[in-house]
């Protein structure tokens, strides 16, 4: 008991900041998804009119695009837009020269002008700008089916006494620090503090595929085993990063500071995305994509997860492969495409780059 009172010693406002920031987080976040519905669960077998594999996944994981990407990627595949190319844990998009016979969703179309403007091939090595720019195109077409309901003002409380509680803890204890060293200390600070929070914010978001992987290797575990990659380090690697970070923080000012620091970042990327939430319309077609999902679960799943091996793409791609994807069926080569994207989409989201008129990928 007296480690911890040492520990919070002086601490005392940004430690009730911090609890007040995480029960208000905590509420908005029961009353966002917390909506009357009369409607009656029942497994269909067709998937709603108009909502594509990519809005399908949008909706189900809350405004959260690796898996919606993917699934528009393997839609515009099935409808030979486009050939998906695999080489261990890099992916690869090729353009194929026959054009698509179906037309392409807004989101998909908002994908290929953006990824093949200049080439027609696009890898998902690395975060480029171009990457950044079609998630950013991406975005504006998921949100202009008004479906979900993507406002930051929710957060912008937690965000402002966040700030406000960081800003006192750091202040306080970077005094001594600053002092001795140059002024410019106080925006290597600030570094720190920015590059852990992406570093938080990319870890926690693709730490679910290698978790996942993991899993399925544990005793009784059913879903087909995926092998382990360079793609499944780097989440990884970016937790270590933020640990790193934290700890930077710490030796520039005290153990208690840096991690009351990390512990307010934690606390706002982890409900960032959990009080999104869809508009009614949203909401109706949420409950007929779960009404489809049992569905695919009960007929499909099983078969897709396990025929296709995860190291190389099925020889056909099909619409349904692109909802199984989208609903999280696929653990198989499915799982593997997206965990493999996700780290790569999340890097280029976070870490903004300035966009160039190069068009390489």
């Amino acid at each position: 008991m007296s480690d911890l009172q040492n520990f919070a010693a002086g601490y005392d406002p940004a430690i009730l900041a911090l609890f007040l920031v995480f029960v208000y987080y905590s509420l908005v976040t029961l009353i966002r998804r917390t909506s009357p519905s009369n409607h009656v669960s029942v497994p269909s077998y067709s998937v709603p009119a108009g909502v594509s594999p990519a809005v399908a996944a949008w909706l189900l994981e809350r405004n959260h695009l690796p898996r919606a990407m993917a699934a528009a990627l393997v839609n515009m595949a099935a409808k030979g837009y486009l050939k998906i190319e695999q080489s261990n844990d890099l992916f690869s998009a090729l353009q194929l020269e026959s054009g698509s016979a179906a037309p392409l969703e807004p989101e998909e179309h908002a994908l290929a002008y953006r990824l093949f403007r200049n080439y027609d091939t696009f890898d998902f090595d690395d975060a480029t700008p171009q990457l950044a720019d079609a998630i950013k195109a991406f975005r504006t077409a998921m949100l202009n089916t008004t479906y979900m309901s993507v406002s930051t003002a929710w957060s912008v409380p937690a965000w402002i006494v966040s700030f406000c509680a960081v800003g006192f803890v750091l202040i306080r204890e970077s005094s001594d620090f600053l002092d001795h060293t140059t002024n410019s200390s106080g925006r290597v600070i600030g570094t720190v503090v920015a590059l852990t929070f992406g570093c938080f914010t990319v870890a926690l978001r693709t730490l679910g595929g290698p978790i996942e992987k993991l899993a399925g290797r544990l005793p009784g575990s059913t879903a087909p085993r995926r092998p382990w990659t360079g793609a499944d380090n780097k989440p990884v690697t970016f937790l270590l990063a933020s640990f790193l970070g934290v700890g930077l923080l710490s030796i520039m000012t005290t153990p208690s500071a840096g991690i009351i620091t990390g512990a307010f970042m934690l606390v706002n990327i982890a409900f960032f995305h959990a009080i999104q939430g869809p508009t009614s319309a949203g909401a109706e077609v949420l409950n007929r994509l779960n009404d489809y999902k049992k569905y695919l679960a009960a007929v499909d799943a099983g078969p897709i997860s396990h025929i296709n091996s995860p190291e190389h793409p099925p020889a056909q791609l099909t619409e349904k492969s692109a909802y199984a994807i989208a609903f999280h069926l696929d653990l198989g080569w499915g799982e593997q495409f997206v965990s493999s994207i996700a780290d790569v989409i999340e890097c280029a989201e976070v870490f903004k780059t300035p966009s160039d008129n190069s068009g390489s990928s």
